[in-house]
Formats: structure tokens, sequence, C-alpha cells
């Protein structure tokens, strides 16, 4: 049977959906390791703003590394043959967690403290790199291991290079300057603020 191929990755079976593309279970083969292989697929492909959107994410993260913090491991374009990928879709591979902030949230104050002093440090971290997420929800934290670790830096701000400006964000979340498109306000208050909701 021939294995279903992407670089150095053995592509698995599909974990989800959302709405700019797909995430696959994958494993690095000479590692042994798992990983969750994201990857942008239907209308999106063609669609500039989720393109740059991606770029904006494999960028925002490549410049941080802590462990509250989810690893990109590598990115790319899939490739015309060895997979069942569409063909120019790009993808990232990131670690890959056992399970988001909201599929079972803590209620004991331990859990609680624990998910909350990760978050933070993870935010610290980013901020002090001048990356702002502006998309800080539950769904994007994810356990690995016994620690909670941000993800999905797809609407990442750049303090020092903010580029073309896109907006969005998830409603019940979003800051003030945020539904304003009021960029040049945004900050590690924008995070801040996400958190607190």
């Amino acid at each position: 049977m021939e294995r279903n191929l992407l670089g150095a990755f053995e592509i698995g079976s599909r974990l989800g959906a959302g709405g700019m593309g797909e995430v696959w279970h994958g494993r690095h083969r000479s590692q042994n390791v798992d990983v969750a292989i994201k990857v942008i697929t239907g209308p999106s492909v063609v669609s500039k703003a989720l393109q740059r959107s991606f770029r904006r994410e494999v960028v925002a993260v490549a410049g941080l590394c802590h462990p509250a913090v989810v690893t990109v491991l590598d990115h790319g374009v899939v490739p015309s043959s060895s997979t069942s990928l569409p063909e120019g879709s790009p993808y990232l591979v990131m670690e890959l967690g056992s399970e988001a902030l909201c599929d079972r949230p803590p209620t004991a104050w331990a859990g609680v403290y624990a998910a909350l002093r990760d978050m933070l440090a993870g935010l610290a971290h980013a901020h002090a790199r001048g990356v702002i997420h502006r998309d800080l929800k539950s769904a994007n934290v994810l356990r690995l291991g016994t620690r909670w670790s941000l993800c999905d830096f797809g609407l990442a701000h750049m303090l020092d290079d903010p580029g073309e400006q896109g907006f969005g964000g998830t409603p019940n979340t979003m800051a003030p300057e945020q539904w304003q498109r009021r960029w040049r306000d945004f900050g590690p208050w924008t995070d801040l603020y996400g958190l607190g909701c």
C-alpha cells in the first residue's frame, strides 16, 4: 500500500475542518512524532485574504519560541504527487494538541489557574516580540502534554510591521478597537480583553 506523504510527514486521518480549510493528523516518519497538518482547501485556496492570513500565521509563530505557544515545524505548498491533499494548497505542520480548552474547560480553581498562567505566559512572550494574537478564544488554546499553548495566529498583528490589515476575529471576544477597525490602537490590551472574555 502506498503511503500518503507530505515531505517528511505521513498523513493520517482528518481531525476537523473550519472556515479556512482542514486539519489532518500526521506523523514525522523518521522521528515518529505525531503532528497536526493545517491545509487551506476548497475556495479558500484562491482567496488572497486567506492566503495572507495563512502567511501571517507562519511568520508570527516563526519568531516565537515558548512552551505556551504551539511550535510550527514546517510549512509549504502541497506538491503534485504523493499526497491526497489538494495540489497547490498552502500547509503548515505544528505540534499536535490532545484537546482544545473549549472541549473540556477546567472547573476547579487549580485547573483554571494553570490555564490562565500558561495563556498569560504565552501572550507575554508574543507581546514582547511585537505579536498581537487578535483571536484569543478557548478553541485557540490547545493542551500539549501538561501545559496549555496558544495556537492559530492567522489574524496576528505585527506591531513593527502592520502591513495590510485584515479585520476579523470572533465577535464575542473582540476588543472595541477591533470592532471599530482602529488597527493603530491594537496592542497587548487587545489580547487581554479577549482573555477576559
